[in-house]
């Protein structure tokens, strides 16, 4: 053994180095590029001594031990420590190490562990404070008291992957989210089987997250029962569609039926039992057959004067369509007496992209299947459309003064409801296509956090129920789902019928129809009512 002339550190042979393996796994390996910029300058000179105790343990520098045996040493500096060997030591040599998100929370994990739960006199002499030699081990970086039981709550009831502790060390989770997770929405979200633990488990929902879904999924289920009414305004069952025709009050009482059936082979909405949900038939000839059916059940609560328009996308196989629109509309024909009168085209500016393998243009389009019950008798407002360039003007309270210096009427603002209906009327310039964005139902998420998995484009129903209904008339939506027919209908001074076989998109659709009564403005719609609506009311035959 040499010591050195300053008595530092001292060279042994390498050969005399003990590897505890507690030691040498505790951190995880760093990265290829830290790894050889180190070993280039331990090719120059071992700089840093290792950290050994007396019997030469080795308690720091397993990264140089090892990459000084690769470079053929047999000699290396070394540092003793005349303490017992430990964890804690280790950490407190690694200080201004660069770590990895598993390094940070092993370290918090292990200063937990290590420290006592106990009351009495410390090594000092002075009162034993748990909480002091927390903070000063963690670096301060949590400080209260409460922060650090929070911390001994999360640890002793954490995840056997330590998922929450790594959550609020390396990703900025709160303590508080954590804590009242596991003392209060836990068990709830297991006991109902709601499903977010697990996707917290499979890191698709943060703990925030988490906490928001399973109290808004609770204020669902608590709120809104199966059947949920807004007096003169809005009625929403939890029930079958076809079983509307049981409640009599509804005979022959819609004006129009607009909805957006399920599409054929493209989702589902219950996984544990898709092979009775509609759209999972083994044909497209089963699919359609099966929704012929339902709307010759559910038929009863139309009139001579109603109107029925049912969205359908298709479905396509090797990039083929399999012309689901056409099966449909044959099958509805055949169940019912109903006539069919025309296919309006939703044109959507912004659709999905595809994949290059489907070897077919994007499909911009679906089809909203237009029938009637009696053509002489059926209903139809002629509307006037605008220039599609024409968007709502808002004035805030300065009059607006053209480039010729006139000024112009005031107009008064919009909600923002309102201003998104009008701008969507305004900007069709067909008769029988809809130009509609597909994008995000802000209402329906407004509601409920994740949504609904098919979600009917926001603005969709307005054309045709503004074309084929008049104020207080009753809209029907048989899939109401989250109830944008519904509430499209309520804000155009409509009445609104909707079931819903899913519980949960029930509930979440009865709160999109409380919300929208907060929104509905009747001056706001008189704007849109004589802006685009012609004087005469028509009634024309097919």
């Amino acid at each position: 053994m040499k010591k050195t002339m300053e008595g530092q550190f001292e060279v042994v042979k390498i050969d005399q180095i003990v590897k505890v393996e507690e030691f040498k796994n505790f951190y995880e390996s760093q990265s290829d590029d830290s790894e050889n910029q180190l070993k280039s300058s331990l090719e120059k000179e071992q700089l840093l001594p290792l950290i050994t105790s007396r019997d030469f343990q080795l308690i720091d520098g397993y990264r140089r031990l090892k990459l000084l045996s690769a470079l053929g040493r047999e000699e290396v500096k070394v540092q003793f420590v005349d303490v017992e060997p430990s964890i804690d030591l280790r950490l407190s040599f690694n200080m201004y190490r660069v770590k990895t998100a598993n390094d940070l929370t092993k370290e918090v994990l292990q200063v937990f562990k290590s420290v006592e739960k106990r009351q009495g006199q410390g090594n000092n002499g002075k009162p034993y404070d748990r909480y002091a030699i927390i903070r000063e081990k963690i670096n301060y970086r949590w400080k209260s008291p409460k922060a650090i039981r929070q911390f001994d709550k999360i640890i002793e009831n954490d995840f056997e992957n330590n998922l929450l502790l790594n959550g609020v060390v390396n990703k900025g989770w709160s303590l508080s989210d954590c804590e009242k997770y596991l003392s209060e929405l836990k068990e709830i979200d297991l006991t109902k089987n709601h499903g977010f633990t697990e996707q917290l488990t499979k890191g698709d929902l943060t703990i925030n997250q988490v906490n928001k879904f399973i109290e808004e999924k609770e204020n669902l289920q608590n709120n809104y029962k199966d059947t949920f009414v807004i007096p003169n305004k809005a009625t929403s069952f939890k029930m079958n569609c076809v079983d509307i025709t049981d409640v009599s009050a509804f005979l022959r009482k819609i004006a129009t039926l607009f909805t957006s059936i399920p599409y054929y082979m493209l989702r589902g909405y219950d996984k544990n039992n898709l092979s009775s949900e509609l759209g999972h038939e083994k044909t497209p000839e089963e699919f359609a057959d099966n929704v012929g059916k339902i709307f010759g059940k559910v038929e009863g609560v139309l009139n001579e004067t109603s109107n029925v328009f049912v969205n359908i996308g298709d479905t396509y196989i090797n990039g083929c369509a399999m012309d689901i629109p056409g099966l449909v509309k044959a099958s509805i024909l055949k169940h019912t007496k109903l006539k069919y009168k025309e296919c309006i085209i939703w044109s959507k500016p912004n659709p999905h992209p595809q994949g290059e393998k489907v070897k077919r243009p994007i499909n911009q389009i679906e089809y909203i299947l237009w029938f009637v019950v009696d053509p002489s008798q059926s209903k139809y407002n002629l509307l006037k459309y605008s220039d599609q360039e024409k968007e709502v003007r808002i004035t805030t309270g300065a009059k607006d003064v053209d480039k010729n210096g006139n000024v112009s009427k005031k107009r008064k603002s919009l909600s923002k409801p309102y201003k998104k209906i009008y701008n969507h009327i305004a900007a069709q310039d067909v008769d029988h296509m809809i130009k509609c964005v597909t994008g995000k139902n802000k209402p329906a998420y407004d509601a409920f956090p994740t949504g609904h998995p098919a979600l009917m484009a926001e603005l969709l129903p307005v054309i045709p129920i503004l074309m084929t209904t008049d104020e207080t008339d009753l809209v029907y939506d048989p899939f109401g789902g989250a109830n944008t027919t519904g509430r499209i209908s309520l804000l155009l001074n409509r009445q609104y019928l909707g079931t819903e076989l899913s519980t949960h998109y029930h509930r979440v659709g009865c709160k999109v129809l409380e919300n929208s009564i907060k929104q509905i403005n009747h001056q706001d719609f008189e704007v849109i009512n004589s802006e685009f609506k012609e004087v005469a009311e028509l009634t024309v035959a097919a």
